[in-house]
């Protein structure tokens, strides 16, 4: 696996944490912007990940495979 972008960028890798902390007090409507950016956070990774799967593969068809050399060619 390679280096992701941000760690390049800052050296480090930043923590995620896709559970909401326990707060004596909050509001209905930050529950509820948590919940909905803890969903998009995960939407955006699953689509981060096949669209990575999709350009690995695109990459492997378009490599090239090298001259077709046979023994006792001339090179």
């Amino acid at each position: 696996m390679g280096t992701s972008l941000f760690k390049a960028n800052y050296g480090y890798k930043p923590i995620i944490s896709l559970t909401l902390q326990q707060v004596t007090k909050t509001s209905k409507t930050a529950k509820e912007r948590a919940k909905t950016l803890i969903n998009l956070y995960k939407n955006l990774y699953k689509t981060a990940k096949l669209i990575q799967e999709c350009i690995r593969k695109y990459y492997n068809l378009k490599k090239s495979k090298g001259p077709d050399l046979k023994k006792g060619d001339k090179v």
